[in-house]
C-alpha cells in the first residue's frame, strides 16, 4: 500500500507500506491491503506501520484502491 501523511508543514511521511493503524473516533482502526474504500478521522496520537511510529494531530484517513492518505495537523 502507498501511504502518504501529510501536516501544515508538509509531507512528512511518504512510502509503502504492509499496515497502517491510528486511533479514531470509535477507537483503533488498521488498514491492511485489499482494504474497502473509506473515510475516517484520526485522533492525535501515533500512527503505526510494520516499520514506524509517526507522531500525528488530529486529521482524516483516506483510503481507496491501496492509496491511504492521511492528512492531520
Amino acid at each position: 500500500m502507498r501511504l502518504s501523511i501529510i501536516t501544515p508543514k508538509g509531507i512528512s511521511f511518504e512510502g509503502e507500506v504492509m499496515r497502517l493503524q491510528f486511533t479514531s473516533s470509535t477507537g483503533l482502526m488498521e488498514f491492511l491491503p485489499g482494504h474497502a474504500p473509506m473515510i475516517a478521522e484520526v485522533k492525535r496520537g501515533v500512527v503505526a506501520t510494520e516499520k514506524e511510529e509517526i507522531e500525528c494531530g488530529d486529521g482524516v484517513v483516506r483510503i481507496i484502491n491501496d492509496e491511504i492518505t492521511v492528512v492531520c495537523e
